[in-house]
């Protein structure tokens, strides 16, 4: 039932002799979860094809299609702890403490720092380069949008993500015995690439095994989910004003 890098919401529930079920849940749900998100994207495109670019309508079709696939990358891990497991507050680490939130923001700024040498690198080999979130900031021109939009780039783009990769599939491989390294490696891997953003898979492996580590160490989902915050912020102020 433990292992080895289990969230600490678990370890203590067992030391407490509280009810605590073997989670069934593992890898194959985050493929089903990665399964979901492709399809919601699908989707997703039809919203915006419908409704265009440009104008409101154009602005509340991107929204839609931003969020849209969100379901099934934070839904299906969610859904499948309390199937398959205890919840999502017990087999991910979802903690309230002062401590895990503050280790957040110091893994954060460790995160940003590293993102930013790595995004000088990349800059330095192979010239200027731009988001996803950065291309899609451009088509919205009312206000309203792009602050609705820096919110979910800034606030919520990281809790589903944190779910799946850092919730689900680290903790998958860590209940496989992997080693750390290795659990904490792949899932940043996995998060890297499945951005489909090749140019920025440096800076997003780096960002991800910051992020694996901070779960790692203080066995919470909370702590990732308050470091990724920490490092999309700051962008997602600049997609606002600049």
């Amino acid at each position: 039932m433990l292992y080895r890098g289990a969230p600490t919401n678990l370890v203590l529930a067992v030391e407490q002799g509280r009810p605590v079920k073997p989670a069934r849940w593992g890898f194959p749900d985050f493929l089903i979860t990665f399964g979901l998100w492709l399809f919601l994207n699908v989707l997703a495109a039809g919203v915006i094809i419908a409704l265009g670019t440009s104008g409101a309508a154009g602005s509340i079709g991107i929204m839609v299609a931003i969020t849209l696939p969100w379901l099934g990358l934070a839904g299906w891990p969610i859904l499948v702890s309390f199937w398959r497991g205890n919840g999502p507050v017990l087999d991910y680490g979802l903690t309230a403490k002062w401590a895990d939130i503050g280790w957040g923001v110091l893994y954060g700024l460790v995160a940003l720092i590293l993102a930013g040498a790595v995004s000088l690198l990349t800059q330095a080999l192979f010239g200027e380069f731009n988001s996803a979130a950065g291309e899609l900031a451009d088509k919205l021109p009312q206000w309203w949008a792009l602050l609705l939009f820096a919110l979910l780039v800034g606030l919520g783009a990281p809790i589903v993500e944190e779910l799946a990769y850092r919730g689900l599939l680290l903790g998958s491989l860590l209940k496989r015995n992997w080693a750390p390294w290795l659990a904490i490696g792949t899932s940043a891997l996995l998060f890297s690439l499945t951005h489909f953003e090749p140019i920025r898979i440096p800076l997003l492996l780096s960002t991800g095994i910051v992020l694996g580590i901070a779960r790692y160490h203080r066995g919470s989902t909370t702590t990732s989910i308050v470091a990724h915050m920490t490092n999309n912020i700051p962008a997602a102020v600049a997609l606002f004003f600049i």
